[in-house]
């Protein structure tokens, strides 16, 4: 892990450089394809659980730690760029998405979806609400939208 991870930059030309972004780089643990939201990889051992991400899907016990959405596609084994804060073109989103939308890991493997869980404070049920992932700065288009996400990392 990088003892600095701030890097910002105003080049509204060019999403590469990170409008307002931050982003630190993982090795990946399966195939990730760009504009997925990743998690740490809880399945690995001591601080290597630190380094290595996979797509976020809340089914799945080991990978509900999101961290940020991945910039580009990796093989398992490779390094992978996340944005971990700030804005970003093209996420993987639910096809609900509107502007707007507060967006949480879902149970489609890298895909955000919209938060609806409402919490009725008289009522005696439990719910298990993820942490807010990111804003969704747009609707969705195809699945994609650009989105601010929400630094919880560091």
């Amino acid at each position: 892990m990088a003892t600095q991870n701030l890097i910002q930059r105003l080049d509204s030309a060019n999403k590469e450089t990170m409008n307002r972004a931050q982003y630190e780089y993982f090795l990946a643990t399966s195939a990730i394809t760009a504009g997925q939201t990743v998690s740490l990889d809880a399945a690995k051992t001591d601080s290597d659980r630190a380094l290595y991400v996979l797509p976020a899907d809340v089914d799945a016990a080991d990978t509900s730690f999101p961290v940020g959405i991945a910039f580009g596609a990796a093989a398992a084994g490779d390094k992978v760029k996340v944005c971990i804060g700030g804005y970003f073109e093209g996420a993987d989103v639910s096809g609900t998405t509107a502007k707007g939308s507060l967006l949480q890991i879902g149970s489609t493997a890298g895909r955000l979806e919209v938060r609806t869980t409402a919490v009725n404070e008289g009522g005696a049920a439990t719910f298990n609400l993820l942490p807010i992932v990111a804003l969704a700065l747009e609707a969705d288009t195809a699945n994609k939208a650009d989105v601010y996400i929400i630094n919880s990392f560091c």
